[in-house]
C-alpha cells in the first residue's frame, strides 16, 4: 500500500442492491429485478475502483449502518473510521457511475493538503465527500441538509465547513430516478451500461396484437451513433408504457 495513504480510508456508504432497487424504481415499479442487477453492477464497479485507490476500503451497507436518520447513519460511519485511527475519510456511494479511479485517487491526494474535498453532483448534492477528522463535528454534520439539493451549497457557504482548506472536484451526475438514468445514457461512452439500461427500459409489450412500447432494437443503433436528444414525446411515452 502507498505509504502516504495509510492515514486515509475510503468509505463506500451504500445500501445493498436489493434495497436500492426497492427505493429507486429506475425501470418502472414492476422491474425490481432489473434495478437490482443494475445496482449489483454499480456496487461491484465501485468496490473495484475503491480497491485501486491505494487506501483502505470499508463497505458499509444497511447491515452495518447505525442510526435512525440518514444523517445519523452517515455520521456514525465517519466516526467509526476516525475511531479506527484514520485521520482522513473519503466517502463515496454507489450511484455515480461516472466516478472513476483517477478522480478518487485525486480526491485522496487532495485530502493530504485540504480538510474538505467535495465531489459536487449536478442535482445539488455530492457524490464524494472527504473530511479530515480534525474538522469533523457530529452536531455540525447532522445540521447539513442531507438528501436535499442544497447540500453542496451548504458545504460551500458554511463558515464551519470552510474553516479548513477545501477542494472541489469535477461535477458528475448520480442516478436517482428514470430521468437521471436517461441523462446518463446520453452522456456516457460506456456501451455495456447503455446496452443494459436500454434493454431494461424498452422491452416490448404486446397486448391484443398491438405494440405498446418501442423495443431496444428500435432505439439502440441511432441512439448510440448520434447521441443527440431523443424525441421527448416518444421517449417519455415509451418509458411510461413500459413501466
Amino acid at each position: 500500500m502507498d505509504q502516504k495513504n495509510r492515514d486515509t480510508a475510503v468509505l463506500i456508504f451504500s445500501l445493498s442492491a436489493r434495497r436500492e432497487a426497492e427505493r429507486k424504481r429506475l425501470f418502472g415499479g414492476g422491474k425490481k429485478q432489473g434495478a437490482g442487477e443494475f445496482f449489483d453492477i454499480l456496487i461491484g464497479r465501485t468496490k473495484k475502483l475503491a480497491s485501486a485507490s491505494g487506501a483502505d476500503v470499508y463497505f458499509i451497507d444497511e447491515g452495518k449502518q447505525r442510526g435512525h436518520t440518514f444523517g445519523e447513519r452517515y455520521a456514525n460511519a465517519f466516526q467509526d473510521l476516525f475511531d479506527k485511527g484514520y485521520s482522513k475519510v473519503v466517502s463515496i456511494g454507489n450511484d455515480a457511475p461516472e466516478l472513476n479511479a483517477e478522480t478518487l485517487r485525486k480526491a485522496i491526494a487532495e485530502m493530504q493538503q485540504n480538510d474538505l474535498v467535495v465531489g459536487p453532483s449536478t442535482d445539488g448534492g455530492v457524490y464524494l465527500l472527504g473530511l479530515n477528522g480534525s474538522l469533523f463535528n457530529t452536531d455540525e454534520f447532522l445540521n447539513l441538509p442531507w438528501l436535499q439539493d442544497s447540500l453542496c451549497d451548504a458545504l460551500a457557504k458554511s463558515v464551519y465547513w470552510q474553516q479548513g482548506g477545501s477542494f472541489s472536484l469535477d461535477f458528475f451526475s448520480d442516478i436517482d430516478d428514470t430521468a437521471s438514468l436517461l441523462q446518463f445514457v446520453q452522456r456516457t461512452s460506456d456501451r455495456f451500461l447503455v446496452d443494459f439500461i436500454l434493454i431494461h427500459l424498452f422491452r416490448s409489450k404486446v397486448s391484443c396484437g398491438h405494440r405498446v412500447a418501442i423495443t431496444f432494437i428500435d432505439v439502440h443503433p441511432s441512439f448510440l451513433t448520434l447521441r443527440g436528444p431523443p424525441n421527448t414525446q416518444t421517449y417519455t411515452e415509451s418509458v411510461r408504457k413500459a413501466a
